[in-house]
């Protein structure tokens, strides 16, 4: 990360551009004045995310290894190198964690409990200099985990206290580190977002919006393409600043087409007041848009979804050819909607051949088309409208090399789904005979072993009852009725995966559509055979926890 003493002329006036005039100035000094082993330490941790850094060490204890890095941030002793790899691991180990919680692990609860105890204990004891604070939000976002307001709070008004007469930078060496970084991640506009996302996780939204302004003024390709990525950004005040900054930048320099296509695309997944402020930016590129450069999409070999597991999570990818190159597309939707997604470039034929083996053992997949990843897709882009939850900027990517225009959420109800599905049925395979029938089938299916509940409020109701027959009795009559729409939507959704799956001879679509009709119907749960299944599974994975 090497400085330049070549400062760049003033900028013209941007949008806001006085609002925060202290935050960017102080948040400019903070990376002036970093000694070189910060700065060494911020460049590691970005190459290390990037995939250039050294391999991830084994995983200890998260709450003893986070005291740990507490108490070298304190002391100041910790080395270089250890420091780094201290780094690495607890992104390691924080990631794991935030998985185990997921799926239901009450221990990993509450080791991420006491994490954040220990946080809000150094932050109060103001035991965390602005740069400790600032790599703490990285690790947290890294891993995929919440900033607390109370760090974002602590680095504000560490910026706040800075030297108001400290020499203001222009950005240039912020802007000239993550142009390194872009180097190392062949330009990729995606993947340097990721890098600034989390860079910026722990700073305060007015110092990032000012911050973001400079890196903008930059013009430089990758980087003003990649601040794109922060239009679907959970902070709306952000989001829309980055709109606002991104059209009065249009005014002044040519706009490569494919970022107004780019813009295109993601503004069906925005709500309404978003989509208002993007018009705005959009109309404002089209003004000062540079001829389209015709690109040659990867061709697509594969599609694969796979059915949900027992948390509504399901995945699907695409292999692609890319001239001499192979390339995976994949998305992992859950609940909520679209939640990562990712585009693995430049394999070998037998790379990508591995990687498919290891997806088809991990998960149960179905050969599919492009309509019907489609169709997925737009699916889980109407649970994201549900949920309030954006997709990540990395759905825009797949969406891309996919060739797809712009994917529309799709608001179907379960019943919907599966109505859609059974419509076309002659009538001997819809009688009576057949649904009980494919009650009794689907139980033998390969993934149903997955499909049980977990979580505290289920070990909440489960702890005082005794007795695994009364833990499933009192499942079936306290806890799983208002668990009826999300396992029919299960069904709806797994059915529709399985769905026109040619290769496979006994595809369970049919009885996971009839399954699905029957748990959103008013038909008592305990005369449902998947749903007894569903609450023994969840009593014998609680019991095996106690």
């Amino acid at each position: 990360m090497q400085k330049t003493d070549k400062a760049r002329k003033p900028s013209k006036a941007k949008p806001h551009a006085q609002k925060g005039k202290g935050l960017i100035s102080a948040t400019l000094d903070l990376f002036n004045n970093m000694d070189e082993g910060e700065l060494a330490m911020l460049w590691h941790s970005m190459q290390t995310e990037a995939g250039f850094g050294p391999d991830f060490f084994g995983p200890e204890d998260p709450v003893d290894l986070f005291a740990e890095y507490l108490q070298s941030c304190t002391q100041g002793e910790a080395g270089e190198d250890d420091k780094n790899e201290l780094l690495a691991d607890l992104v390691e180990v924080f990631t794991e964690l935030k998985i185990d919680s997921n799926g239901g692990h009450r221990e990993a609860r509450e080791k991420i409990q006491a994490i954040y105890d220990l946080l809000e204990n150094a932050i109060e004891a103001h035991s965390l200099n602005p740069v400790d604070l600032m790599m703490t939000g990285k690790i947290l976002a890294d891993a995929g985990w919440a900033v607390p307001d109370s760090l974002k709070q602590a680095m504000a008004e560490a910026l706040q206290t800075a030297p108001p007469d400290s020499p203001v930078g222009t950005g240039t060496d912020i802007i000239s580190s993550l142009l390194e970084v872009a180097d190392q991640a062949g330009q990729n506009p995606f993947d340097v977002y990721e890098y600034m996302n989390s860079f910026m996780a722990g700073f305060p939204p007015e110092a990032s919006v000012m911050l973001l302004y400079e890196l903008i003024a930059g013009k430089k390709a990758v980087i003003y393409q990649a601040v794109s990525g922060f239009l679907l950004h959970p902070d709306t005040t952000l989001s829309q600043s980055v709109a606002e900054a991104l059209a009065f930048s249009a005014k002044q320099t040519p706009v490569e087409s494919s970022l107004i296509e780019r813009l295109v695309r993601m503004r069906p997944w925005l709500q309404q007041t978003r989509q208002t402020h993007l018009d705005v930016t959009i109309r404002a590129m089209r003004l000062n848009a540079l001829p389209p450069v015709k690109a040659e999409l990867p061709k697509i070999i594969k599609c694969y979804v796979s059915v949900c597991d027992g948390s509504g999570t399901r995945s699907l990818f695409v292999t692609q050819k890319v001239g001499a190159y192979y390339q995976i597309a994949s998305v992992m939707m859950k609940l909520a909607g679209v939640a990562d997604a990712m585009v693995l470039p430049e394999l070998s034929k037998s790379g990508m051949d591995d990687i498919l083996r290891q997806m088809k053992t991990s998960i149960p997949v179905m050969e599919t088309d492009l309509a019907h990843v489609t169709r997925m897709l737009g699916l889980a882009i109407g649970d994201n409208f549900g949920s309030g939850h954006l997709p990540p900027f990395k759905f825009v990517e797949v969406v891309e090399s996919l060739g797809l225009g712009p994917v529309h959420p799709d608001h179907a109800t379960p019943m919907e789904i599966i109505t859609g599905l059974l419509a076309d049925l002659p009538p001997e395979q819809a009688n009576p005979t057949a649904v009980a029938r494919a009650h009794a089938d689907i139980l033998d299916s390969e993934f149903t072993y997955q499909w049980f509940e977990a979580g505290e409020a289920l070990e909440d109701l489960l702890y005082p009852v005794k007795g695994s027959k009364a833990r499933v009795a009192k499942l079936l009559k306290a806890y799983l009725p208002e668990r009826r729409l999300f396992w029919a939507r299960q069904c709806a959704i797994s059915a529709l995966a399985t769905h026109g799956d040619e290769k496979t001879r006994h595809s369970p679509w049919k009885q996971l559509a009839f399954v699905g009709r029957d748990i959103a119907s008013d038909l008592p749960l305990d005369q449902i055979p998947m749903m007894k299944k569903v609450a023994e599974i969840s009593v014998r994975a609680f019991e095996g926890r106690l």
